[in-house]
């Protein structure tokens, strides 16, 4: 039995508005400052990509600088950009 990987990557549209100040940040739900980014954290997603899927994705592995590998329940595995999530608070 073989096993297959499907790594979806999926381009996101720009956030909307600006998240300029802390206020923005902390009504989206994100942790201010960003804590360091380690694998097994959920992360709130700007743009999910569905709209059916879940708005929070658990972190895998980094696979770049600015890249990460996740899971979103219901949807699958994904490879976002830094700029397409933020840490939550916990």
């Amino acid at each position: 039995m073989k096993l297959q990987t499907d790594i979806r990557t999926w381009q996101s549209q720009s956030i909307p508005g600006s998240f300029a100040t802390v206020r923005d940040w902390e009504n989206f739900g994100c942790a201010y400052p960003a804590p360091k980014l380690v694998p097994s954290i959920w992360v709130k997603l700007f743009n999910p990509p569905t709209a059916f899927s879940f708005e929070e994705a658990w972190l895998l592995c980094e696979c770049s600088d600015d890249k990460w590998l996740a899971w979103i329940p219901d949807y699958g595995e994904i490879l976002l950009s830094k700029d397409e999530f933020c840490a939550t608070k916990s």
